[in-house]
């Protein structure tokens, strides 16, 4: 499941179309915003940066799911992908385990723990106009950055987008 618009419930499966906006002007600004079509898919929709993290998609399993994706591939080029850990001690975890490498090694940024990217905040942020595929759990417009563009998605959506460069189905990598 991914989002299409500029609030959580605008939701639909990864390799559906997006919905009619059926005269709905808000729905349509929502559209219009996101520079999404009805009846065109997500799929494969270039993007910008990756983000990974927020208080509601960097537990420990969260991290293990995008590490998974991630392992032994790259970042694609020209895409800006960040990991920010739930916690202080979901950090120290990940780092036990080695995900922090795994990270590292496929072009990802390993950060600190915080709200970072979520809300824009301390510099992380989404630039005007740009696509971001994140975690975190709200995509009104402009949280991540003036004209940010968010859709939200799991941890290994937004890992095979990060590899991929554009919106991606991460059952194509062969984990579920």
């Amino acid at each position: 499941m991914v989002t299409f618009g500029t609030n959580p419930g605008m939701v639909m499966p990864i390799d559906s179309e997006v919905p009619d906006h059926k005269g709905n002007q808000s729905f349509k600004q929502a559209l219009d915003y996101m520079k999404v079509e009805s009846g065109k898919p997500l799929l494969q929709k270039p993007i910008d940066v990756v983000f990974i993290g927020s208080c509601t998609n960097s537990r420990l399993s969260d991290l293990k799911d995008a590490a998974e994706i991630l392992e032994g591939r790259k970042v694609a080029d020209g895409v800006r992908a960040m990991i920010v850990p739930g916690s202080q001690a979901v950090k120290a975890e990940a780092e036990t385990i080695g995900l922090d490498k795994i990270f590292l090694e496929s072009g990802a940024e390993w950060r600190e723990s915080g709200c970072s990217m979520c809300l824009g905040m301390n510099g992380d942020t989404v630039g005007n106009g740009q696509l971001a595929v994140s975690t975190s759990n709200r995509n009104f417009e402009g949280r991540q950055g003036k004209g940010s563009r968010t859709i939200l998605a799991s941890p290994k959506t937004a890992a095979a987008s990060a590899i991929s460069g554009v919106v991606q189905d991460p059952r194509v990598f062969g984990n579920n």
